[in-house]
C-alpha cells in the first residue's frame, strides 16, 4: 500500500513534530540559561524600580486604611450624636410645658453625661406672637468636631401645652 517514501505513519509524524520541536526547545532553553548565568545579581536600576513600586503600593494602601479608619470613627460619632439628640427630645416630651423654657444644652449634657467633644444647643421659642401661649418650638442642635470638621445634627420639634 505504502511506497518506500510516500507512506506517512504515526511514528514518522511523531518523529517529525515532537523530536524536532524538542530539539528547538532545548536550544532556546540553553540560550536563556546562558543569559541568566551571565547576569550575576541585581543592578541599581532594578533595585530603584522595585523600591519605587513598593513605595507606591504601600503609600496607597496606607492612605486607604487611614481613610477607612477616619470614616469609621466619624460614622460612630454621628450615630452617638443622633442617640444623644433622641434622648434629649424624649426627655423634653416628658417634662411639662412650663418647665420647657428653663432647660438649656448644659443641663442635658450633665444629665445624660454627654462627653465634652459634643456640643448641645437647645432653644425654646414661641410658635407665634399673635397666638395664645400653647405651642413652643424646640430647636435642638447637637454637634461634634472631628479632624477639624464640624458635623451638626439639627432637629426641630413642637412642645404643646396639655390642657
Amino acid at each position: 500500500m505504502c511506497g518506500k517514501y510516500n507512506c506517512l505513519t504515526f511514528d514518522k509524524l511523531y518523529g517529525i513534530l515532537f523530536i524536532n520541536l524538542g530539539d528547538m526547545m532545548k536550544k532556546v532553553i540553553k540560550k536563556i540559561k546562558l543569559k541568566i548565568k551571565s547576569e550575576k545579581g541585581f543592578t541599581m536600576q532594578d533595585l530603584l524600580a522595585g523600591c519605587l513600586i513598593l513605595t507606591i503600593f504601600v503609600g496607597t494602601i496606607a492612605g486607604l486604611m487611614t481613610y477607612v479608619y477616619k470614616t469609621n470613627i466619624q460614622t460612630r460619632l454621628m450615630a452617638q450624636m443622633v442617640n444623644y439628640a433622641v434622648e434629649i427630645l424624649e426627655d423634653i416630651d416628658k417634662i411639662s410645658y412650663e418647665d420647657a423654657q428653663n432647660k438649656n444644652g448644659n443641663y442635658y449634657k450633665d444629665k445624660f453625661s454627654i462627653p465634652t467633644g459634643f456640643n448641645v444647643d437647645l432653644q425654646f421659642s414661641d410658635y407665634g406672637e399673635d397666638l395664645e401661649d400653647v405651642i413652643k418650638i424646640v430647636d435642638l442642635t447637637v454637634s461634634f468636631t472631628f479632624d477639624e470638621e464640624v458635623t451638626e445634627y439639627k432637629i426641630q420639634r413642637l412642645k404643646i401645652k396639655e390642657m
